[in-house]
């Protein structure tokens, strides 16, 4: 639930929720591409038919994922729609008796939509934010296809100068559109790192009586690119270094004509990026942040649940 709990009342089922609104440029691309990784990792998982441990179906557990959600909706709506018949069918005595009402009924939606994304949405959120820091298989697979070429010299021994080249760019143009992709920014401009985790916005929101979905999501987005911007450090280093490489070779003659050194100064480069890519996930499967932000997010909206009696 994104929108205030007063306008959520009003509205009921029209409820869709406000867009995220981003000051910092570099934030606004992040999240952007963390909302295409989320779509295309989602469409990524229909298509191989998997989903977590692949113990079911994809679209099975998206399906089973909308229902949640819609249902978590409902509820709230039901609600509202509830209170606004009960205030018709009960009018308040006098404006200081209807306000009074108002502020019960909105502490009530609240404390539902609380409920609704501590069990519903949160846990979602957070498996989808990880799995888009996560290269797809079939990714995987065609970095391999092309690692297994480029890293050939019976593959060399096939090709020209010129054509070697060609291949070489191409693959560069591959390596680097997919390290943007799970890192989530431009590799020419990251985003500054992000605050060190404070909940205080959020538990001061809460003690307010009210909720926004989109100070939780800030959260897990702002872990998420914290754990990118430490773990793909030298991997943004690598893909850097290689793309000058070939932006050198391309335009050095006598390097295409000697296509042995070519060979051997174009793996030496390519095999620190396959490294720094196995570096990478592996800092990345170990940071804990994103789960951090989860701990923290159901701590507070547990101890805001248990004081409400909910």
């Amino acid at each position: 639930m994104a929108l205030p709990l007063h306008a959520f009342a009003q509205y009921g089922r029209s409820y869709t929720g406000p867009t995220m609104q981003q000051n910092q440029q570099s934030r606004t691309y992040f999240n952007n591409m963390t909302n295409q990784r989320t779509r295309d990792f989602q469409q990524r998982q229909l298509e191989r038919g998997t989903y977590r441990s692949g113990s079911y179906g994809s679209r099975d557990m998206q399906a089973s994922q909308q229902k949640l959600e819609q249902e978590a909706n409902e509820k709230l709506a039901k609600l509202a729609q509830e209170q606004q018949q009960r205030r018709q069918e009960h009018p308040a005595a006098n404006p200081q008796q209807a306000a009074a009402q108002q502020k019960d009924d909105d502490k009530q939606l609240n404390q539902l939509a609380v409920k609704n994304y501590r069990t519903v949405f949160l846990p979602n959120q957070v498996f989808t934010a990880r799995q888009a820091q996560q290269l797809s298989p079939s990714a995987q697979q065609s970095l391999h296809n092309l690692d297994k070429s480029l890293l050939s010299d019976s593959w060399w021994s096939k090709q020209d100068g010129a054509q070697a080249i060609n291949n070489v760019k191409a693959y560069n143009d591959s390596i680097a559109s997919l390290t943007a992709g799970i890192l989530g920014f431009s590799l020419a401009s990251p985003p500054a790192m992000p605050a060190p985790l404070s909940m205080s916005a959020f538990d001061d929101m809460l003690a307010k009586d009210t909720f926004d979905q989109a100070v939780a999501a800030r959260l897990i987005q702002e872990a998420a690119l914290t754990e990118r911007l430490v773990a793909g450090e030298k991997l943004v280093k690598a893909v850097q270094e290689f793309s000058a490489f070939v932006g050198a070779a391309a335009a050095d003659p006598a390097l295409q004509s000697d296509p042995k050194k070519l060979r051997k100064e174009m793996q030496k480069s390519l095999r620190e990026v396959r490294a720094q890519m196995g570096y990478y996930q592996g800092r990345i499967d170990a940071s804990g942040k994103i789960y951090a932000v989860e701990r923290e997010l159901n701590k507070s909206t547990s101890a805001y649940l248990a004081k409400s009696g909910r």
